[in-house]
């Protein structure tokens, strides 16, 4: 009884540690490392990490003139942090991101990022998840099927009516693995989407007749996938224009309604990327759909899960000309982080928090332990 009550106690205390010192700690005896190391433990550390005061923190890209290449940079969502304060992160792994990089995805701490070799390939050479706070990276294989649809590694952008893919990285409880997933871009009816759990580290097609996927296109603008209650979601095109929704444990589709004010807009702006641009994001458990026509960038927010009633008009800001914002983290007063890919704003809505050194697409995160 007393050696359990000492063990809960010991986890306790472990539990709310910076990842750093955790990682010192595993060294201390084998006890300590298996407690660690158990599934249960770094479930335990990450929900203290998430309600820790200035514990999550945000991740962006910045380029740098002076060696002509992208850092990673974090900082603490503290208003005056995140100004003042921005530490640069060693590469992932070491790699040159001199010809270009892109943040997928995050969660848990895990970012999924891709990395190019060359200039104006379609397809990222390197595909890796990065845990920042501990530096520790995986690479994941290349898919297979990839090569077979004629995405091959030497393919530029010129083709229009090929976009390529993007990817999503969830957790599925069921299995307590993650899972990245591959949503095929082309416009033909012959899209294959993978998915790839990192235990086995293996890219599988999705069986459309078994998920209920009839035929999903994914629209411009929604390269983005957002992770809302077990789901992946992105903008698409199942019966209609919708959020697609992909459950990441059962590995099935659903439908989402758009919220009625997009369907009041011209037809036509959904193919004009210029004046419309249109995505859906995570913020504060919700899923949210964000559209930006003309000069006016809009955030809608869906209350309760799945009911088409509850999407309620979150705001809508004057875009000034910008193009690609994106909405990244709500604060709990309700102000909300933009990202603005184009300029060298960070936007609070209704606080200008500008750094000429920031750019690029960032993403919020908590410490999360390392992987076993």
């Amino acid at each position: 009884m007393g050696t359990h009550v000492q063990e809960e106690i010991l986890m306790d205390i472990l539990s709310r540690l910076p990842v750093r010192s955790l990682v010192r700690f595993k060294c201390v005896s084998e006890s300590w490392n298996t407690l660690i190391s158990e599934p249960y433990f770094k479930k335990k550390h990450l929900n203290h990490a998430k309600y820790q005061p200035n514990s999550q923190k945000f991740l962006f890209l910045k380029w740098s003139k002076k060696d002509d290449t992208f850092h990673f940079y974090s900082s603490s969502l503290s208003l005056v942090q995140l100004v003042k304060d921005i530490p640069r992160f060693d590469c992932p792994s070491n790699f040159d991101l001199a010809n270009g990089v892109k943040l997928y995805s995050s969660c848990d701490g895990l970012f999924l990022i891709g990395i190019w070799s060359e200039l104006g390939r379609e397809q990222p050479s390197i595909l890796l998840i990065w845990n920042p706070s501990t530096g520790e990276s995986t690479i994941l294989p290349h898919s297979k099927l990839l090569k077979q649809l004629g995405y091959n590694d030497d393919d530029s952008c010129s083709d229009d009516d090929n976009w390529g893919c993007t990817y999503g990285l969830g957790y599925d409880s069921t299995s307590d693995d993650y899972k990245v997933l591959r949503i095929d871009l082309s416009r033909d009816d012959n899209n294959a989407n993978e998915i790839l759990a990192l235990k086995s580290c293996s890219w599988r097609r999705i069986d459309d007749k078994t998920s209920g996927k009839a035929y999903s296109r994914l629209l411009f603008g929604g390269e983005d996938v957002a992770v809302v209650h077990g789901a992946f979601h992105w903008l698409g095109i199942l019966s209609r224009f919708c959020v697609v929704s992909f459950n990441i444990s059962y590995e099935v589709y659903g439908e989402i309604p758009l919220p009625e004010m997009l369907w009041s807009l011209p037809s036509t702006c959904w193919l004009n990327r210029i004046r419309f641009d249109a995505g859906v994001s995570e913020l504060g458990g919700m899923l949210c759909v964000w559209y930006r026509y003309e000069d006016t960038f809009s955030l809608w927010a869906m209350k309760d899960y799945g009911i088409k009633d509850s999407w309620m008009k979150f705001f809508s800001i004057t875009s000034n000309g910008f193009r690609d914002i994106r909405p990244i983290y709500k604060f709990s007063d309700d102000k909300v982080l933009l990202s603005m890919r184009v300029n060298l704003t960070i936007r609070i809505v209704n606080r200008i928090i500008s750094n000429p050194t920031m750019s690029g697409k960032g993403s919020v995160y908590a410490n999360l332990i390392p992987l076993p």
